[in-house]
């Protein structure tokens, strides 16, 4: 048998005061102000070009988070495999976000970015959360949300894959690969199915009509005749039935 050494016992002070202590406080909800603004079109004006246009690639490196980095080093974040999806944007300057919600800590927020002359995509509706670090504005997250087709296009189902990054860097001015795309015909295939089934079912009750009037004309066709009437005499006995020639 073992004797452990007696573990030293709280006071019931020490214990109130323990449990008295607030809990960490939270990132508290802040207004953006017009230098928290500045500095986000700051950010977002070089985050753009380098790491969604995929122009010259490290230059974002510092823009971001840990988060959004997934422990890539600034060599790795240039080869341009990064978390972040690949959008030919039109323009130098993006200013036309809107927030969702800001905090002591953070900004959550909306852009929409259009395509450039050319490309065979239609604008595209990103999230972006960005987080204050040492009074720098940092990307934290980069999510595409929405897409829209290109006015000369038809429109187009489209999957989550599409919006996840690929195998590699994509070449300036090129779509990412269709392959992971829908086409608007997979979106008429459950109006086909159901069709189907009511043209069935339309065809069944066709038959089962036809076959009710069929079976109703076969058996007028072959109605036995009447019987003969019975002639009963006075006495209450049957007489015979008289035959017909």
């Amino acid at each position: 048998m073992a004797l452990l050494p007696d573990q030293p016992r709280r006071s019931p002070q020490a214990e109130r005061l323990s449990s008295a202590l607030p809990a960490p406080a939270g990132p508290k909800p802040r207004r953006l102000t017009a230098a928290d603004r500045r500095a986000i079109n700051e950010t977002l004006d070089a985050f753009v070009p380098s790491a969604v246009r995929r122009q010259n690639v490290g230059d974002s490196y510092e823009l971001t988070t840990t988060a959004l980095r997934n422990g890539q080093n600034r060599r790795q974040w240039a080869r341009g495999d990064i978390g972040v999806y690949p959008y030919p944007a039109l323009g130098r300057q993006f200013h036309g976000w809107t927030v969702d919600e800001s905090t002591t800590d953070g900004a959550w927020i909306q852009l929409l970015l259009k395509p450039r002359p050319g490309a065979k995509v239609g604008p595209i509706l990103f999230d972006i959360s960005l987080k204050r670090r040492h009074g720098n504005w940092l990307v934290d997250s980069f999510v595409p949300t929405a897409t829209f087709a290109p006015l000369d296009a038809k429109p187009q189902v489209r999957a989550a894959n599409d919006f996840l990054p690929g195998p590699g860097p994509p070449v300036e001015g090129r779509t990412p690969d269709p392959g992971s795309r829908l086409g608007h015909a997979y979106a008429v295939i459950p109006f086909a199915i159901l069709a189907a089934v009511l043209v069935g079912l339309v065809g069944w009750g066709v038959a089962a009509r036809y076959r009710d009037r069929r079976i109703s004309r076969l058996h007028h066709e072959h109605k036995l005749p009447p019987l003969p009437p019975l002639s009963i005499r006075a006495d209450g006995s049957r007489a015979r039935t008289a035959h017909r020639p």
